[in-house]
């Protein structure tokens, strides 16, 4: 097979890297979330449990977080020959007025500016102002036009708004008219108060996934996939745990009656329209993202630079658990190329 094929190479689509211009404005902050700096050492604050003289500390921002040099780098030792990359969590969202929306251009122009820095190794999504659903969508034709942009990047929330507000159907009728992809993305963690004392581990391992999971139920209870098919979705980390309650969810749904009413089809019917990453580490944990979604949806991410990224164990549990190679090409960079129009 042609390694330059689109259907052979490997494409990391859940890769994160900061712009200075954001992280200069998170050091203006001194509310979390927020960055200090400690002898020219940045440290980022994201979760309770990690600030003030008791705290566990926050996560040392590296180059590796800032650098595309680094960025390259990486790829080439795990074999990696394009990598979409998006910011991490907190995007924008505690910026939700106009210093955010202005430092939305420049952070966007920043991350276009990429494909020709890495001679097209190196393709961004774009993020969104928070200030109102009109300056997001404004955005997302800004985006579309923004030759180095593939797509948008979110957290659980839109313009503050949770997926199923009726405010935002304009915004998903636009997304699904431009035809951008959306990645779907943890921003702060749920039940937080419940996992301490495990420093960033339960938060991360359990708290994201989980937000993730009740963000796309809610997409889907509130009709979002049914009024608008074409979107185009992918979801973290293997889609939380909605690979494993696909069946619960359609259970509840059908023991209420009116709730049943709200959606022309089973839960699980819409969920099976989702992108997901095959960040799951796990073998049956893959198994049970394919399950729902089939090869053809699902998207090799390392979760680079973060701690918990291992691409090494990613890129083996996709040659395990797949029994043809025609799969695992797609997952690892097919579905990719398709989904993003890459070159």
């Amino acid at each position: 097979m042609d390694k330059t094929g689109p259907t052979s190479r490997v494409i990391d689509v859940h890769s994160h890297l900061y712009t200075e211009s954001y992280l200069h404005l998170l050091e203006s902050r001194d509310e979390i979330p927020y960055i200090v700096s400690h002898g020219g050492t940045r440290e980022f604050i994201i979760f309770t449990e990690e600030q003030g003289p008791d705290g566990v500390g926050g996560r040392m921002l590296g180059p590796e977080y800032t650098s595309l040099g680094t960025k390259l780098a990486f790829m080439d030792q795990f074999g990696i020959d394009q990598s979409v990359v998006s910011m991490g969590n907190p995007w924008l969202d505690p910026f939700p007025d106009q210093q955010g929306d202005e430092a939305c251009k420049v952070i966007n122009q920043e991350l276009a500016g990429l494909e020709d820095e890495s001679d097209g190794r190196v393709v961004a999504m774009g993020v969104l102002p928070v200030s109102s659903v009109e300056a997001a969508l404004n955005e997302l034709h800004s985006i579309k036009r923004m030759q180095g942009l593939v797509g948008v990047v979110t957290g659980p929330q839109i313009a503050g708004l949770p997926f199923d507000n009726q405010k935002l159907n304009p915004f998903w009728n636009e997304l699904s008219k431009l035809a951008l992809p959306l990645f779907v993305h943890p921003k702060d963690g749920v039940a937080n108060e419940l996992l301490v004392g495990y420093r960033h581990t339960l938060p991360v391992g359990v708290g994201f996934p989980v937000e993730t999971t009740i963000a796309l139920t809610r997409l889907v209870f509130g009709g979002v996939l049914e009024r608008f098919p074409r979107l185009k979705i992918l979801v973290a980390h293997g889609g939380g745990t909605l690979p494993y309650l696909a069946g619960r969810l359609d259970a509840a749904w059908k023991s209420d009656t009116e709730v049943e009413a709200l959606l022309l089809q089973a839960p699980s019917t819409y969920l099976k329209a989702l992108y997901l990453d095959a960040l799951v580490y796990y073998g049956p944990a893959l198994q049970a993202a394919c399950g729902l979604v089939g090869s053809s949806q699902l998207l090799f991410g390392t979760d680079n630079p973060f701690t918990v990224s291992d691409p090494k164990v990613n890129l083996e549990t996709i040659e395990n658990e797949m029994e043809n190679d025609e799969d695992k090409a797609l997952i690892k960079g097919g579905v990719a190329n398709n989904l993003f129009s890459l070159s």
